[in-house]
């Protein structure tokens, strides 16, 4: 029922990030889970880098904002990766959200809705 191509970019955008913020050599690693009790799909990218501070948070999903501001775009990136992820996760009824990675970084945790439960989004018919 998800539109797979946006579900792509999701992922591609948080590895992408998580590539950018991790030191060479320590591990990223992607998590896929379904919550029965709440009829969920469950996606975590975890790195293990410096992490993000609790007061940035809700900022990162922000279009154009960027955690490290000398960065320039040929390098950092445009700060829309983060946005996008949101903006597509929202589309499908789900959440994105950035928690400490235990021992060190953070973990995206996407949440989107099972096909056939009552929060998935309906087909569109003509």
């Amino acid at each position: 029922m998800a539109e797979e191509n946006k579900l792509r970019q999701v992922v591609t955008n948080l590895m992408g990030n998580a590539l950018r913020y991790t030191p060479e050599g320590s591990p990223i690693e992607i998590a896929v889970q379904i919550d029965h009790r709440t009829e969920r799909a469950l996606l975590e990218v975890r790195d293990h880098g410096e992490g993000i501070p609790p007061q940035i948070r809700e900022k990162i999903f922000q279009r154009f904002w960027r955690a490290d501001t000398s960065r320039a775009r040929e390098t950092g990136g445009s700060g829309l990766g983060l946005a996008i992820v949101s903006s597509i996760v929202t589309a499908h009824r789900g959440t994105v959200e950035v928690v400490d990675t235990p021992g060190g970084g953070a973990t995206f945790r996407v949440s989107l809705p099972l096909a056939g439960s009552a929060a998935a989004p309906k087909p569109v018919t003509a």
